[in-house]
């Protein structure tokens, strides 16, 4: 699970911040929804076991990199991959999904 447009090296999504930047702002709603959407996904195939190990790192790579490096006290920035620089309402919500999935896959 990774594609090059969309990830650092490290897996990171960067897609609506250092990486794909959509004039309407997808991009940065993509990130949040992408992991809502995998914890569906997840919850739903209860019998393939490396599919749901897969998913669970994923999205743990995610919200990991959203606490460890793109947090200031209670807000969230858009960039995951590195220093907080500020939120906004899409920044909020897309943390806010991926850390529901993370809650749902641990």
């Amino acid at each position: 699970m990774h594609y090059k447009g969309w990830h650092s090296p490290n897996g990171v999504l960067t897609v609506g911040s250092e990486g794909i930047t959509l004039n309407n702002r997808d991009g940065r709603a993509l990130k949040g929804l992408l992991n809502r959407g995998l914890l569906v996904a997840y919850q739903r195939n209860r019998s393939n076991k490396a599919f749901r190990d897969l998913v669970r790192s994923y999205i743990n790579v995610q919200c990991n990199a959203l606490l460890e490096l793109s947090r200031f006290q209670d807000s969230y920035g858009m960039h995951w991959g590195a220093a907080y620089t500020g939120q906004n309402a899409l920044a909020q919500m897309a943390a806010i999904d991926t850390l529901v999935a993370a809650i749902g896959v641990n």
